[in-house]
């Protein structure tokens, strides 16, 4: 893929979306070190000013990540991140992920519109056949926003990954351009 331009904005109903810059590094840090997201991310461990600047360089900057701040329409202040990553261009497909500070943002239905945000953007602009999820089994919210934005589970994994001490279940949710959304 291409990197994203950095003018380019997804507008919808009370958030928008726009690339990720370098000067966003500790505002993105915050939200996704904060321990509430962290909790429901594979990859736990805490990220370094310099291993997201390596992101941004390495992933976001080469097209093989397409990153996003989301903002809010009324004040322009950043609320959180969605992204796209492992392309897959053969097969025409990708995963998405989001988070979102925590600060009374989430059960507001933001998840919800950045998600349909970001699918409309995979599957228009990208011409993506298939966007895929991979969701902590207790993390109900985040399974119950994929299920609203039409997202299929293709696989449940017992006892995939060990955090914590514990093993936790993993969810696969796969979503078709053609799929019903709620």
């Amino acid at each position: 893929m291409k990197p994203v331009d950095k003018d380019f904005v997804i507008k919808g109903e009370t958030v928008y979306l726009r690339p990720i810059t370098e000067a966003d590094t500790q505002l993105v840090l915050g939200w996704r070190n904060a321990p509430d997201v962290v909790e429901n991310f594979l990859y736990r461990k805490e990220i370094t000013v310099q291993e997201h600047l390596s992101w941004l360089e390495n992933k976001v900057f080469t097209g093989q990540v397409h990153q996003f701040v989301i903002c809010d329409i009324e004040d322009d202040t950043p609320i959180g991140s969605v992204y796209l990553q492992n392309f897959d261009e053969d097969n025409h497909k990708a995963e998405w992920g989001l988070f979102l500070d925590a600060n009374g943002t989430r059960s507001k239905g933001v998840g919800t519109q950045v998600g349909n945000l970001i699918l409309d953007y995979a599957f228009h602009d990208l011409k993506l056949h298939k966007l895929h999820s991979r969701v902590l089994a207790y993390n109900k919210p985040c399974v119950r926003m994929n299920e609203k934005l039409g997202f299929r589970q293709e696989a449940y994994l017992r006892d995939e990954l060990l955090l914590n001490g514990k093993y936790e279940d993993l969810i696969l949710y796969g979503a078709l351009e053609g799929d019903k959304r709620e």
